[in-house]
């Protein structure tokens, strides 16, 4: 059974490491990646440091088949993702053409600021979003979204169909057990390496059940098995419900 392809995601500002602003972009792109095949395997939230933006992004371009940054790419000092992927793959920054005419039919007269926001990585792609805003830049692997959620969500959903991978399968079992119990269990099953990931997510205060047990994998037999295994070593009146998979 072929693998999930990989990605990882890189939020870049300082805004969202002292709090003034709310990350939202890491948890909608781990969501449409996972639901298209793809999985997220790390997401890094890093400052707005030229040296530190060029080290995350040329590891991860490194590790993972696809890599999405969000921020760093507007037309203040602290925008400065372009320059960071350029340094990080040693090529230039350079002005391209397209942006710049697209920009052009927006105001009369480009300021240098506005400029700086036409500026790419020499040997980048531009991806058309269908007209919504501006054309995305492709570098690589590396798909450079800007930081604002909702332009964000318009982008990477006008472009979704790329990154289409083999279906990952989910199913939830619910215990009223306590995480402790279930876990000697939990570990033999994990020790099998059958490819299936297992996660366990205790709750505090609910009146339903105690643990959440989530199996996921591309195999949808080997997942079924896997839950019928766990379900075989547990007592049956400690199992509130099983779903999936899905």
């Amino acid at each position: 059974m072929k693998p999930a392809k990989s990605a990882g995601i890189i939020i870049i500002g300082d805004e969202i490491l002292t709090g003034k602003v709310q990350d939202t972009n890491t948890f909608f792109l781990a969501k449409e990646l996972w639901s298209r095949g793809i999985s997220v395997r790390s997401a890094s939230v890093i400052p707005d440091i030229t040296e530190v933006i060029a080290r995350e992004v040329k590891d991860f371009s490194e590790r993972f088949d696809f890599v999405f940054t969000s921020g760093g790419i507007g037309p203040t000092h602290d925008d400065i993702t372009i320059e960071a992927i350029s340094r990080a793959f040693g090529v230039r920054t350079v002005i391209s053409d397209i942006l710049k005419s697209s920009m052009e039919r927006r105001h009369n007269h480009l300021t240098p600021a506005q400029l700086k926001m036409a500026e790419v990585p020499e040997g980048a792609e531009l991806i058309d979003d269908n007209g919504l805003t501006f054309p995305l830049i492709k570098f690589r692997n590396i798909y450079i979204f800007p930081g604002i959620p909702e332009l964000l969500r318009r982008k990477f959903l006008a472009i979704g169909d790329r990154f289409n991978g083999p279906r990952i399968f989910l199913s939830k079992v619910y215990f009223n057990e306590s995480e402790s119990v279930l876990a000697p269990s939990l570990d033999k099953i994990v020790a099998l390496k059958n490819g299936v990931k297992i996660g366990s997510y205790p709750v505090i205060d609910n009146s339903e059940y105690t643990v959440m047990v989530t199996f996921e994998s591309v195999d949808s037999t080997a997942l079924d098995a896997t839950v019928q295994l766990l379900l075989a070593k547990v007592p049956g009146d400690k199992v509130v419900r099983v779903v999936g998979p899905e």
